[in-house]
């Protein structure tokens, strides 16, 4: 943990340097993302099933929340990273038709992220600007999920999750409008598709009816999600961009 939290002060103090060194600008800012639910993109919902037990993971909605560098290589050309917090939330539905059980429960799945987006600005106006972006992010996981759900004495929903690995990579795809200002600053409307590149974790759903017998199933999630941006850049220093 002490290595991870080495790096990240690393990472952000090299691209702190780079940005005073840009001869464009150079923009700090807060972002946050609303993880949207839906059927048309990203991962939205995965049945559980073996034997007589049926069990569904669902997306639900979520939160992304990051701080910004934004720093301009051109007019129409700019790079972008920070730190950024994800949490996932997903519901858990379980039942055993024959036996009339059923049980629900909700899990949630935190990671932090730095993310390293390439963007391309188009001019609409004198203060509107549309802009896409692309680039790939490096996800930190830091621990393993669980969840019970308990039936009786001696019976339980239960699931467990397992990251494949604790950090990951992914891809982050975006698109969106600015609108500039000079004294108070830019702001942002826009979505986002995350993609990791594997698989984040392992699911592990089960009905425990007794200490020696249980019914598991087991599947990949992808953690893909689709989010809603909402973002602020604060004003640019004047004197600062003057002496750049």
């Amino acid at each position: 943990m002490n290595k991870l939290k080495l790096i990240l002060i690393l990472f952000v103090s090299v691209f702190t340097l780079n940005a005073s060194a840009q001869k464009g600008s150079a923009k700090f800012g807060f972002q946050y993302k609303p993880i949207i639910p839906n059927t048309l993109i990203g991962f939205y919902e995965q049945d559980f099933n073996k034997a007589q037990f049926e069990s569904t993971v669902r997306q639900k909605f979520g939160n992304s929340a990051s701080m910004l560098i934004n720093i301009g290589l051109s007019e129409r050309l700019a790079l972008e990273t920070g730190i950024g917090f994800t949490q996932r939330n997903y519901n858990l539905d379980y039942a055993v038709p024959d036996s009339g059980f059923a049980g629900v429960g909700d899990v949630r799945v935190v990671s932090y992220e730095i993310p390293v987006n390439f963007m391309v600005f188009i001019r609409l106006s004198d203060e509107i600007y549309m802009n896409t972006s692309l680039g790939p992010a490096i996800t930190f996981f830091p621990s393993d999920v669980q969840t019970r759900v308990p039936i009786g004495s001696n019976q339980r929903f239960q699931q467990e999750g397992a990251y494949l690995s604790k950090i990951q990579g992914s891809l982050n795809a975006n698109v969106g409008f600015e609108y500039r200002t000079k004294k108070s600053g830019t702001f942002y409307l826009g979505a986002s598709y995350h993609l990791p590149f594997t698989p984040i974790m392992t699911f592990a759903m089960s009905y425990e009816y007794s200490t020696s017998a249980n019914v598991v199933s087991i599947g990949n999630i992808s953690g893909s999600y689709l989010t809603a941006d909402l973002r602020f850049y604060f004003p640019e220093n004047k004197n600062k961009k003057k002496e750049n």
